[in-house]
């Protein structure tokens, strides 16, 4: 195994300590009507109106699996605090032992990059603040430098060329472009144009 700076007996101990049942690593969120509906929902701000959706995954240094239930449910509080603090809303969040995927929405002033270092560093204080032995599992820090960030939304590809085909008039045999599959208000894109 690679050196590191991981105190394996902290992680063993801390894996003792609070996991209350077994997690199933390969079990993630699913999406049921309400987080599709979310998913889909166009937000406003004073100048904008969005769907802007990141998924965001980490890892503990060295992914170890010190993310049991206990230190999972403070994992989960902060990360909602953080997002609710901020005005960005959670969409969905699974804590594995060894990895955290985050599903949530932001305004477009928010480069990912910033979001995701509030959120790991806010949860990173307050575990290791709670949770003594996590100074013992690494000195310094809790998360691995890197992270994965996607986006995702309700409008593909072939929806935006469409839409842009729409606002030629000289287009005439284009039925209009649907965009919300819940709000039966929402009509076309072009009803988001902020003015």
């Amino acid at each position: 195994m690679k050196k590191t700076n991981t105190n394996w007996k902290a992680v063993e101990d801390i894996i003792t300590r609070y996991k209350d049942h077994e997690i199933d690593p390969k079990q993630h969120f699913r999406f049921g009507k309400l987080e599709c509906y979310e998913l889909a929902k166009v937000r406003t701000t004073r100048h904008a109106k969005y769907n802007i959706n990141y998924h965001f995954v980490w890892i503990p240094k060295t992914r170890s699996k010190v993310l049991q239930e206990r230190v999972a449910r403070i994992v989960r509080n902060v990360a909602i605090q953080v997002c609710k603090k901020n005005g960005w809303t959670p969409l969905a969040m699974e804590v594995m032992p060894e990895h955290i995927h985050l599903f949530l929405s932001a305004p477009p002033k928010w480069a990912p990059a910033d979001i995701i270092k509030r959120i790991k560093g806010n949860v990173s204080r307050q575990v290791r603040m709670l949770f003594k032995e996590f100074k013992e599992y690494r000195e310094k820090e809790l998360w691995a430098d890197s992270y994965y960030c996607g986006t995702a939304g309700h409008v593909s590809q072939e929806q935006v060329i469409r839409y842009i085909a729409e606002q030629d008039k000289a287009v005439k045999d284009i039925k209009p472009f649907s965009y919300s599959i819940f709000d039966k208000r929402q009509k076309t894109l072009a009803d988001f144009v902020v003015s």
